[in-house]
């Protein structure tokens, strides 16, 4: 079962409609026990980082999860790092900008899960970055399997990751400067485009992303 995070970040349905392709037992939920018993788990986000950051406090459902683990945790990143047995886990988006500390768009502490900031596009050809662009694949990671390196993917952004970290660097985008435009560690997978969004080699990804054990 697949659980995509509910917090009211909206757009949900082009992603669970993409997963469902390939796998039955989607739900897109807030339900900490649908979550913790999922075999993966889907941040999503469009928007604000923000208006996401508030939308997950104004929903609780990590708190909740939190005290069925009998923990002290006091957001997501126990969630996505510890709790749930390491399942993977993806980022999509703003899911993605999420997993870091901090963005310049708006007040509000990401989830920390990994060092690194949001920072806005400056001298570049038009903002916000949107449409078709390369991927570049800089870690050989199970989500690239059999999608050719430099293949395109679709962004829709005018914030991107700084990240502090170059080991948990996957992929980058020339778009006027290489951004971070894929990262993973362990379990923890993240993309700044939309996978769901993406066509076929963007299918690729979700089907690779689902096959995952």
């Amino acid at each position: 079962m697949i659980a995509i995070i509910d917090y009211n970040a909206g757009n949900l349905r082009s992603i669970e409609k993409a997963f469902s392709i390939y796998e039955n037992n989607v739900k897109v939920t807030n339900d900490p026990e649908i979550i913790l018993s999922a075999d993966k788990v889907v941040l999503p986000g469009v928007g604000n980082f923000g208006d996401s950051v508030k939308n997950i406090e104004a929903v609780k459902f990590d708190e909740k999860i939190c005290d069925k683990l009998n923990t002290n945790c006091s957001n997501l990143k126990e969630l996505i790092t510890q709790d749930i047995g390491k399942v993977p886990f993806l980022g999509v988006c703003v899911g993605m900008q999420l997993l870091f500390e901090k963005s310049e768009e708006s007040e509000g502490a990401g989830l920390s899960v990994f060092n690194g900031e949001v920072v806005k596009f400056t001298d570049v050809p038009k903002i916000p970055h949107m449409g078709w662009n390369n991927v570049k694949q800089i870690k050989d990671i199970p989500l690239f399997e059999g999608i050719k390196d430099n293949d395109y993917f679709y962004f829709v952004h005018s914030y991107y990751v700084k990240t502090f970290d170059e080991k948990i660097i996957a992929g980058t985008c020339d778009y006027g400067t290489e951004f971070t435009c894929a990262v993973n560690k362990d379990n923890i997978y993240a993309t700044q485009f939309h996978p769901e969004k993406s066509g076929k080699s963007g299918l690729k990804m979700i089907e690779n992303f689902i096959e995952l054990i």
